[in-house]
């Protein structure tokens, strides 16, 4: 039916539900797991620049390192079947952006993703990333229950 689906991962709780739908309903297709890390910020920026601290692609870099560590382990969460999920990190403080994007670049035909992740307050003051994907995308979206 598909064949190739994006799951949008911030390892949370609601998350790896998102997972485990992916799971179920891939028969045959491809899996990948994206996970959006926060970008670098003003600090991190006067950070890098005015001194001698790392160049800004390197802070990025670290970011992405970090954000593969963190979805290895919200992978492994769901035993010897995620080892089919291919892996995908992106920096961006624009997360829905980036899965939009992400889903286009990779040729996904379907998204599955939670209704929220980061938690309540979170998703009331920044508006649902979910809901702007919904927005965007041209690819059909799934949100686990």
């Amino acid at each position: 039916m598909f064949n190739h689906i994006l799951i949008a991962t911030d390892g949370s709780e609601p998350a790896d539900k998102a997972v485990d739908l992916a799971l179920r309903i891939a028969g045959k297709a491809r899996l990948t797991a994206l996970m959006v890390v926060p970008d670098y910020d003003t600090v991190d920026l006067a950070w890098a620049t005015l001194t001698d601290g790392p160049a800004p692609q390197a802070i990025r870099d670290r970011f992405e390192a970090a954000g593969l560590k963190r979805l290895e382990f919200a992978l492994r969460r769901h035993d010897h079947r995620s080892q089919r999920i291919e892996r995908l990190v992106a920096v961006s403080d624009r997360p829905y952006q980036a899965i939009v994007d992400t889903a286009t670049r990779e040729g996904c035909d379907l998204i599955v993703m939670a209704p929220r992740g980061r938690g309540m307050l979170s998703s009331m003051l920044l508006g649902s990333q979910t809901a702007r994907v919904l927005t965007l995308s041209s690819v059909p979206v799934l949100v686990a229950p």
